[in-house]
């Protein structure tokens, strides 16, 4: 773990494998005397490699094995891979010896639960909408001075403000992420539950008397689903999508990153909403399981005719 208010990821696994030095088995089991949510992940975790231990050797399909090897061997990262709950489960660990990579894998038919991010179809005028309600509840509750600068970004319907449930940014679970500052100089003043869906997260930002939003939903993007009058540009090495109508002038970004799908809508003209989704940093990691089973996606990938 990075520091005491962080979840811990790879040390659970490593707990269970016991492969964690004292110190650091110390401050995991700390945090797990106090965190719910990490007691009930190592649990599954647990029960995940009891269930293994426990199948029967199965002979895999002809074919399997060559193509897992390769795949592994292709790779670039060190990392185990077992998908939990549905007709396949798979354990490949890899190895990197001076520059030579060698892989071992198990296959073993249990029952498969994967976790693959859903196509989303992120709706961008929502988003503006949204983000002109918000900046009205908050500046009419005196958190933001902001009022969108001499020309703010118009909503498309007129709008009430928002009524979201608040979140706190500092007890996110993963993958959202919520930076206390981005480029440009702005600064994260409150985190709403996603209006435009009933699920996610929208961040409000301000400089001056300009506000920007971020709304965040897991999900692999839909491009297709994404408004005429666009053009398509890199967000940090991420392939994005800028809305660039005269009445919206570029100040609507979409990208996706990590199976993150990201929204940013502000109120400044010019770069700025580009510059600032620069520098949105990339999604926390997910959890022990989910991360597994996401793992598993890419075994069927192999499997699959």
């Amino acid at each position: 773990m990075t520091s005491a208010d962080q979840h811990p990821t790879d040390e659970l696994s490593a707990l269970l494998d016991a492969e964690l030095g004292q110190g650091e088995a110390m401050v995991t089991r700390a945090h797990l005397e106090g965190c719910r949510a990490c007691v009930e992940e190592l649990h599954a975790a647990r029960a995940v490699r009891l269930a293994l231990r426990t199948l029967p050797g199965v002979e895999p399909p002809p074919g399997v094995m060559e193509a897992l090897v390769e795949r592994v061997r292709t790779g670039n990262e060190a990392e185990d891979v077992v998908a939990e709950r549905g007709q396949v489960v798979t354990l490949v660990r890899r190895h990197r010896r001076v520059g030579a990579a060698v892989a071992s894998v198990a296959v073993m038919v249990l029952g498969l639960s994967v976790l693959e991010p859903e196509p989303y179809r992120p709706g961008v005028t929502a988003a503006i909408d949204s983000h002109a309600a918000s900046l009205q509840a908050m500046a009419a509750g005196g958190l933001v001075s902001a009022d969108g600068g001499s020309d703010p970004l118009q909503p498309f319907e007129p709008v009430t403000p928002t009524t979201a449930p608040p979140r706190d940014p500092r007890a996110l679970p993963a993958p959202y992420e919520a930076p206390e500052h981005l480029d440009g100089g702005y600064r994260l003043v409150k985190a709403f539950a996603d209006p435009t869906r009933g699920e996610g997260l929208q961040l409000v930002y301000e400089r001056d008397r300009y506000a920007l939003s971020v709304f965040e939903t897991p999900g692999r993007l839909d491009f297709d689903a994404l408004p005429p009058g666009g053009n398509r540009v890199d967000v940090d090495g991420a392939e994005g999508w800028r809305w660039e109508t005269p009445e919206v002038d570029g100040r609507v970004v979409v990208f996706e990153r990590d199976g993150m799908v990201l929204v940013v809508v502000g109120d400044e003209p010019g770069d700025a909403v580009l510059q600032a989704a620069r520098s949105i940093p990339p999604p926390r990691p997910l959890p022990l399981g989910q991360r597994l089973r996401r793992m598993g996606a890419e075994v069927l990938e192999v499997l699959s005719p």
